[in-house]
């Protein structure tokens, strides 16, 4: 078997079943690839959508969690029962074209191991407007590896050591695993026809708290990555460096734009049409807090700028 599709997945009983179907209508031929599922806990209907799945479409498996252990070790579980030479790293509120798997494993064949190879992630705010939205015409991202778009040997996975399941909460996890592999001497090829659609709905005003919690659990994985790897590198992704406190100060007016003021005038112009402005308004002041947190996690073990 060619490529393992894994996707982890957590409570998105909404969007999980337009991310499978998706890959049910893929060009490859279903015995060319495999798609296997990993339920995190779940307590919505996840199982429900998972077991519609089964219908012999294409080879679906999945796996459930009793208990909530993060994505790390709901990808490597996924990792660990795959039978494809190549995996596929998906999430399960994102969604392909038809030629995604195609476009990804024709890269693989080009250029041969070791390549990692990685497509644009474009954020959408449903899933109906996905195949209208076009990547913007440079979708660089300092990621090595995006576990939102992103296609590696198993056997580097491996070698690797999978991801870090202790990280403590959301994000970095991806970086950190990209860093090994990196070192393993894997080579990165962007691929720019394999899109995939993040979708996103726009937050609203009663979704300030899930915000901040995101941004401070975001900090102690930032905190984490970065006393793992206390490198130039590290501190500039995790953004821990005078110029990036400089810019999000400014920003975010001198810190005196809120996360809740900010998520205000977001919806506002969201609903005038400038929803561009406003997210660029909202990310400054989330991100402000970000490193306000990170500032916290590092007290006692701060590294210098």
């Amino acid at each position: 078997m060619d490529l393992s599709v894994v996707i982890p997945t957590f409570n998105q009983a909404d969007l999980l079943p337009h991310c499978l179907e998706a890959l049910t209508r893929q060009t490859l031929r279903p015995a060319q690839y495999e798609v296997v599922a990993v339920d995190d806990g779940s307590t919505d209907e996840t199982p429900t959508v998972l077991a519609r799945f089964q219908d012999g479409r294409i080879n679906f498996r999945w796996i459930r969690f009793e208990a909530n252990r993060g994505r790390s070790a709901a990808r490597n579980a996924g990792i660990g029962e795959a039978r494809g030479s190549v995996i596929v790293l998906l999430d399960s509120d994102i969604l392909i074209g038809a030629d995604f798997l195609a476009t990804h494993l024709g890269a693989h064949h080009r250029h041969g191991p070791p390549t990692l190879t990685r497509g644009p992630v474009v954020p959408v705010p449903n899933a109906a407007i996905a195949p209208r939205v076009r990547p913007p015409r440079f979708a660089a991202s300092p990621a090595f590896l995006d576990t939102a778009n992103a296609a590696v040997a198993r056997a580097k996975l491996l070698e690797a050591g999978l991801f870090d399941e202790a990280f403590p909460g959301y994000g970095w996890e991806d970086f950190d695993l990209g860093q090994r592999l990196k070192r393993l001497g894997v080579r990165r090829v962007f691929c720019p026809a394999a899109i995939a659609w993040h979708v996103q709905p726009p937050p609203e005003l009663g979704d300030l708290a899930v915000l901040l919690r995101k941004e401070r659990e975001r900090a102690r994985s930032g905190a984490y990555f970065l006393r793992k790897n206390p490198t130039l590198e590290t501190r500039w992704l995790v953004q821990w460096t005078a110029l990036h406190r400089a810019v999000y100060w400014v920003m975010a007016v001198g810190g005196g734009l809120r996360p809740d003021r900010a998520l205000g005038l977001a919806s506002r112009m969201r609903r005038s049409g400038a929803e561009a402005v406003g997210h660029l308004i909202l990310r400054a002041a989330l991100n402000r807090h970000y490193l306000e947190c990170l500032r916290q996690e590092l007290q006692g073990d701060v590294v210098p700028a």
